[in-house]
């Protein structure tokens, strides 16, 4: 994602890639709102990442046949560190994430490579056990949603993959579960196993708590596995259930601004927020009432153990229980076609992450900061788990250039970084590729 200039990126159109459903009718990315539009926003730069796993294919794994699939990252609009406590999230899926190369091999041994990412992996099926190894690195991810896919086909058989992507690694737009959620697809269709969409979101969820041992929630890989063109998630994690609501792109862009703060999840501090909420949630079960989850709770159930509660346990349950009312006001804005207001729950949501979750840090805070003085921006918060990473800006359409220049200015004379910015649309679910 970098900028260049006093513009926000811009790239070559490629021309759009063909998804395959399981039905076998192709889809395209439908043209936007001119051919401006069209070449800052939709263009589909899969392309470009199909030839590079081609490349990579015929360089390290030999000739043969590859098929190619794609999942999509996400951004959150709102609904920050809900999912694990079984709170509502609204995900929308973008139109970057991780395309592979994958066939099959029968002589029980797994190849992975990456473009991006170093080392290779190469592991027998019988080296695979019940939890990753730190010498395979991002292969972890992809190992994790083989042995789920396994246990759920009963076909444990070797594959080659080679994984390229256009959404970075620590980035805070999901790269992990768009890794985990294409890996699980591509297995699918080449076992033709008949694995549903929600069974791969809970595969990979799994491969990454139980197998990588990142206690995270299920909003990213539900994301990217049941994404929508033009739709956001709104998705009650309890249960979980979920329904798709509008996003209008010719009304509201999305715009990524990039710290440049590395951000390394599992070691970040996101652990200990799931410990402290349920920490949270022990206590008002037994001074409150008894509650599966902890967003179930009420402000009002709050205020009434304020005094006996850590400050801060109750910090943190503070932010969940209000969250769930910014969650549902957000999902009314966007019915009503509302920026304004949905723009007003993301400031609210960013105020809240980072005072009462404490996930922010200093350049988070500086760059959505920057953000909101800017004419044609409705609002801006951290994405991801925050601790560093990307924020994002919803911004009215013909503003981006404007914006990015005067929080390139602001951002650059704090730390001395160049920020990147990146804009965004609703992007494809996953699915193969036809080249």
């Amino acid at each position: 994602m970098e900028a260049r200039g006093h513009a926000v990126t811009r790239a070559r159109f490629l021309g759009p890639v063909t998804i395959r459903s399981r039905a076998g009718r192709g889809s395209r990315l439908a043209p936007g709102r001119g051919a401006e539009f069209d070449a800052l926003v939709t263009f589909d730069p899969r392309a470009r990442l199909l030839d590079a796993i081609e490349s990579r294919t015929r360089a390290e794994l030999g000739g043969g046949p590859m098929r190619y699939f794609f999942a999509p990252g996400r951004i959150n609009l709102v609904g920050a560190h809900l999912d694990y406590s079984g709170g509502d999230v609204m995900p929308m899926a973008i139109d970057r994430g991780i395309c592979a190369g994958v066939r099959l091999r029968d002589d029980g041994r797994i190849r992975l490579h990456s473009v991006d990412q170093q080392p290779a992996v190469e592991v027998g099926l019988a080296d695979v056990g019940a939890r990753a190894e730190l010498r395979w690195g991002w292969a972890n991810y992809a190992l994790g949603v083989w042995r789920g896919v396994a246990a759920a086909s009963g076909a444990k058989i070797g594959f080659d993959a080679v994984f390229a992507g256009d959404v970075a690694m620590a980035s805070g737009l999901s790269s992990s579960a768009a890794l985990e959620v294409v890996t699980g697809v591509a297995l699918d269709a080449l076992l033709e196993a008949g694995i549903a969409r929600e069974e791969l979101a809970r595969i990979a969820h799994r491969a990454e708590n139980d197998f990588v041992g990142v206690r995270c929630g299920i909003m990213d890989p539900y994301a990217s596995a049941l994404g929508q063109p033009g739709k956001a998630l709104w998705m009650r994690c309890q249960g979980p259930r979920w329904e798709h609501v509008p996003f209008d792109p010719a009304a509201c862009e999305v715009l990524v601004m990039d710290t440049r703060k590395p951000r390394a999840l599992a070691a970040s501090g996101f652990n200990e927020r799931v410990e402290q909420c349920a920490a949270a949630r022990a206590f008002l079960c037994e001074r409150v009432r008894v509650e599966q989850h902890l967003a179930s709770y009420q402000p009002a159930d709050l205020e009434a153990v304020a005094g006996e509660m850590d400050p801060v346990l109750y910090q943190r349950a503070r932010h969940v229980v209000t969250e769930m009312g910014r969650i549902a006001a957000g999902a009314a804005a966007l019915r009503a076609h509302d920026y304004a207001a949905l723009g007003a729950q993301l400031d609210a949501s960013h105020r809240s992450t980072a005072n009462d979750y404490d996930v922010s840090c200093d350049e988070l805070d500086a760059i959505t900061d920057a953000a909101r003085q800017c004419e044609g921006v409705f609002g801006a918060r951290l994405t991801g788990a925050g601790f560093g990473g990307c924020a994002i800006a919803l911004v009215a359409p013909g503003y981006e250039d404007r914006v990015a220049a005067r929080v390139r200015e602001v951002f650059r004379a704090r730390f001395g970084v160049e920020p990147g910015f990146d804009l965004l649309r609703a992007g494809d679910g996953p699915g193969e590729l036809s080249r």
